[in-house]
């Protein structure tokens, strides 16, 4: 087995694994109004949730070429279709009747996102992996 196949198995796990973690009635179970750092702690979650997004999809489909833009490119389609994953699990989340709709969920969600092609931006550079 590829390195690649196994790259998209461990991308199909994490979707399974975010869209469990929001779609998950939980009840009055967990409380999400604490704060970490000074920041809500749902906030953070969001974005650690969607950090490891552009590193997976870099992992599973990225073919280096030598060319820096394709690399952006890359991320560029990344994040486009990390922000439309996001908004359609806020716009799904409103209709399950016990989540809610955030539009502050869906921007830490991008910057997660953001956040995650950066790093792949940085690693490509030193690696000269574009």
């Amino acid at each position: 087995m590829k390195v690649s196949y196994l790259s998209r198995i461990l991308l199909l796990l994490y979707v399974a694994a975010v869209c469990l973690l929001c779609f998950l009635h939980i009840g009055n179970g967990i409380s999400m109004n604490d704060t970490w750092l000074g920041f809500p702690r749902d906030k953070v979650l969001h974005f650690l949730m969607f950090l490891p997004f552009p590193v997976l999809m870099y992992m599973a489909f990225h073919k280096p070429a030598g060319k820096p833009w394709r690399l952006i490119f890359f991320l560029l389609v990344t994040i486009v279709i990390g922000a439309i994953a996001g908004g359609a699990i806020e716009l799904i989340q409103k209709a399950t009747g016990y989540r809610s709709c955030d539009i502050l969920d869906f921007r830490a969600d991008c910057i997660g996102l953001l956040a995650g092609c950066i790093i792949m931006l940085i690693y490509g550079a030193i690696s000269k992996k574009w």
